[in-house]
Formats: C-alpha cells, sequence, structure tokens
C-alpha cells in the first residue's frame, strides 16, 4: 500500500511539474509560428527598419461642412535604430488647404522637430524614443510580429474564431498603462490579420491583408482601421526596408535655424486688449469676452470656457453674467465649449447650417429663445460687436467677430501662432482668411486668437500671408513626389 501511495505521489508530482509548461504551451507555439512566418532569423536579427505608411483618412469632426466628409493624406516613413535607441520619421500631411513635410528626429538628447518646408526647428521635450512614431508601429503587423517574443509573458490565448471563413487563433495581449489588445493569427499561414484594442467608447480594428515580404521579411501591403466600425484610416502604400543606411535618416540637417520661443500657457492668464475687452484662457483654450454693460459677450474657449469666465470675473470683483457666446464654427473643440455656455445660461450665436450639430452636441435641446441665427451678419451689445458669416475652406460657414471700437478682430484655426516673437508660420488657410477679411471692408489692427495668446498686429499678419508662396514637393523627397 505504502508503494502505491509513493507511486501516486510521484505521479501527481510529475503532472505538476510539466503543467506550467503546458498551460503556456498554445501562447509559445503559437508566438514560434508567428514569427518564423514574419520572417525567423531576418526578423528577430534586424538592427534597423524603415516603415513606410503612406494612407488617407476621413476628418470626422473637421469637415468643411458638417456631414460631408473631408479625407486627409498622412504619409510617413519612420526608421528605427533598435541597436542605438534612436528614430526618425519623416512626415507629409496634406489637408483641404494646407501641405507640412516635416523631420522628426530622437537621437539620445536631441528631440527636434525640422520643418523641411521653412527650413527652421524647434526642440520638444515631449518627443521621445518611445513615443515618435507610435501610431505607424502600432499599425504594423511586422512590428507586432517583432515584439511578440519580447512580451510573451503578457500574452494570453483566447480561442479560436472564424475571421473572414478562415480559422483563427487570438491573442490578447496586456502590456503595460496602454489597452489592451487582441490579435486575430491565422491558424494556418500565421499571419496577422487583425489586431483589436479593446476601450468602452467603441473598438479600433485593424485590418491586415495583401502581404508580401521585402528582404526575407513579412509585411501587410494593405491596412485599415475603423473605430467604431466607421472606417478611420485607407493604405494607399504600405512597405518596409531592412537594415536601410541611416547616414542620411538619423542625421540632422543643416542651415536649419529655429522658431523661436514660445509662450508659456500652463497658466490660467486674463488679459486686457483694451477698453472693456479682455482675452483669458490657457493652454491652447482663449476666450474673447467683451464687457457690454450690464452682461459680457464670448468667443473661443473650447472646454475651458467657464474656468476663464470665472478667472475674468475673479479679477474684475463682477458677478456680471455672460449673455452670449459666439460659435465660430462647427468643428468638434470648438463644440466642447457649449455645454459651459449653456450652463453658464449664455445664448448661442450660430449659422442655420449648423444649428444641427449645435443641438447634438449638448445632452438637452438648446431652446429656440436661447438660440440667436446669424444671416449675413449681425450686431449685439448695441453695435460694441460685429459678426460676419464668412466662407473659408476651413469651415464653409464661419462666424468672424470684429470690434469696431478696438479695431480687433477675433478667429480661430486660421492665423495662430505659439511663438513668443516674429512671423507665424503661414498657410493657405491664412491667405484665404485675410481675403475674406478684406472683402468686409473693415478697419483692423490687431487679430486675436483662440488657442494664443498671442495678438497679431495688421503689419504681422500682413507680412507673413504676403510672404506665403504654393507649396511643391522638394526635390529628392520620395514621400510627398505625387504631391
Amino acid at each position: 500500500m505504502d508503494s502505491f501511495k509513493k507511486s501516486i505521489a510521484i505521479s501527481l508530482a510529475s503532472i505538476w511539474a510539466i503543467w506550467p509548461a503546458q498551460a503556456s504551451q498554445p501562447e509559445d507555439a503559437i508566438i514560434a509560428k508567428v514569427t518564423e512566418s514574419y520572417g525567423g532569423a531576418a526578423l528577430r536579427d534586424v538592427k534597423s527598419i524603415t516603415i513606410i505608411d503612406y494612407s488617407k483618412s476621413p476628418w470626422p469632426g473637421q469637415e468643411g461642412h458638417p456631414g460631408q466628409p473631408d479625407f486627409f493624406r498622412d504619409h510617413a516613413e519612420l526608421t528605427i535604430d533598435f541597436e542605438g535607441k534612436r528614430k526618425s520619421m519623416l512626415s507629409w500631411r496634406v489637408s483641404r488647404t494646407g501641405k507640412d513635410l516635416d523631420l522628426f528626429v530622437v537621437n539620445g538628447n536631441e528631440a527636434r522637430i525640422y520643418d523641411i518646408l521653412n527650413r527652421k526647428y524647434s526642440d520638444e521635450d515631449w518627443l521621445t524614443y518611445a513615443s515618435l512614431g507610435r501610431s505607424v508601429v502600432g499599425a504594423s503587423d511586422t512590428m507586432m510580429a517583432h515584439a511578440l517574443p519580447d512580451i510573451s509573458e503578457t500574452v494570453v490565448y483566447d480561442g479560436e474564431t472564424t475571421y473572414r471563413g478562415v480559422l483563427h487563433q487570438k491573442l490578447t495581449v496586456k502590456s503595460g498603462p496602454r489597452p489592451e489588445y487582441t490579435l486575430y493569427i491565422n491558424k494556418t499561414s500565421g499571419l496577422i490579420s487583425k489586431k483589436v484594442i479593446h476601450r468602452p467608447a467603441g473598438e479600433i480594428s485593424y485590418i491586415f491583408s495583401n502581404h508580401r515580404k521585402s528582404g526575407g521579411v513579412t509585411f501587410a501591403q494593405d491596412m485599415n482601421v475603423f473605430v467604431g466600425g466607421q472606417p478611420r484610416k485607407i493604405s494607399i502604400d504600405r512597405n518596409i526596408e531592412l537594415n536601410p543606411s541611416l547616414a542620411d535618416k538619423l542625421v540632422s540637417p543643416s542651415g536649419f535655424t529655429p522658431w523661436g520661443e514660445q509662450v508659456d500657457t500652463a497658466e490660467m492668464s486674463v488679459r486686457k486688449i483694451s477698453d472693456h475687452v479682455y482675452h483669458a484662457g490657457k493652454g491652447r483654450s482663449f476666450t474673447l469676452f467683451v464687457d457690454a454693460g450690464d452682461y459680457f459677450i464670448a468667443s473661443g474657449g473650447q472646454e475651458v470656457l467657464r474656468e476663464s469666465f470665472e478667472a475674468l470675473q475673479s479679477q474684475l470683483n463682477t458677478k456680471k453674467p455672460l449673455q452670449y457666446f459666439i460659435l465660430t464654427h462647427h468643428h468638434n473643440e470648438h463644440l466642447g465649449a457649449l455645454n459651459d455656455a449653456v450652463a453658464l445660461g449664455a445664448s448661442v450665436v450660430t449659422t442655420n447650417d449648423h444649428l444641427p450639430i449645435v443641438q447634438q452636441s449638448v445632452p438637452t435641446p438648446i431652446p429656440d429663445d436661447k438660440i440667436s441665427l446669424v444671416k449675413g451678419s449681425a450686431t449685439f451689445g448695441d453695435g460694441a460687436v460685429k459678426v460676419f458669416d464668412i466662407a473659408t475652406a476651413h469651415s464653409e460657414r464661419y462666424l468672424l467677430v470684429y470690434l469696431p471700437a478696438s479695431k480687433v478682430v477675433f478667429g480661430e484655426d486660421h492665423f495662430e501662432t505659439q511663438l513668443k516673437t516674429g512671423t507665424p508660420r503661414v498657410h493657405k488657410d491664412m491667405v484665404n482668411f485675410k481675403n475674406a477679411v478684406q472683402m468686409l471692408g473693415i478697419d483692423v489692427e490687431r487679430f486675436i486668437d483662440g488657442h494664443s495668446p498671442r495678438a497679431l498686429t495688421i503689419a504681422e499678419f500682413l507680412a507673413a500671408t504676403n510672404a506665403y508662396r504654393d507649396i511643391t514637393c522638394p526635390a529628392g523627397y520620395r514621400i510627398c513626389a505625387k504631391g
């Protein structure tokens, strides 16, 4: 009997000894197959890589006209030096009227953004080796396969499922503070077909297809992103380059000068612009306030409108209410100020075209007597504020705020600069805005912005817009060769 018990004990001990290895076997086996399918040693031993990711994306919440989607192109070429812990990313972005060509470089303690078109640079303390190109890496099935062996302890096998009629194995990754995600791996090929990031607000799905090889390493030539089931990114061209020459990718370009010192907007500030006119805010959210005698009129402010208004009231030692809030246009970040405006009892000034999206942006509909629609132009505060409905490429209906007594124009998204001094970076929207203002025939001396405390004089504004030239792709840059 003792011999039998001893035999049973030995058998159980043997089972428990091998149980952990058996439990992790599905994850290890799948990760091994993925690694081999994406190149095996060629993938694991790569010293550097360039990921080419050209895409087109709808611009939700930034349409020129509500309900009519606009698309922008976002081309990126990200180079990663795994051994030297260095990165660079060339970026070409094309919106409705804007074009930007920038080089982001992280090399040791240097983190800079080079504006290729203007031959300027800025040092950026927020930019790190980990953060640069994070979205490009997160959308690369090759980089997912490259990372899996190093994060295997965070990977959990999540069973099998049929995806697009083919059997797939699921691996859920719970690595670090970022949201967990699940990979759908073709059971036959070992290739990644889908990545799903789990969020309460709606899943983000990356769909990979048309796999190809470059230098023995696999990549998906097609990749599309869906957020909550809606398309958010459509691939145009994708590729990878293994162990590229780093001499022209990770060396900072010469002949560039700094943009200059930026304003510090971390703390709330309230500035007097002229008699009865104030500018308050922080970060990239600033509101114009006009004291109309018994009440205030405001425009701008995004999501800190209430905080800015309370700071103004405190500084002036007044309890005057906010009577009107002028919504310049319908884009998401500006609609964010509506909750504060409504809570403060203000009437919302907007256009008939933007009224539906205004009503959709607040928890309960705004009463008709708290809506003021501008048709062409309107005046408020016994003429202290004039509002003109103009058209720009940024928004087909745009409410420009003009203060005749102080000869001030207030606007958002057309002439912002975070520089303390000097001419701001100019773009086509700024030129379009200038043309629209000139057609009004109004006398303007200063331009006050909803994203910056810096006021531009008419001389600074004209110096920037007069210097604008149509943008063409510089010679030698494949990223923008097709415009």
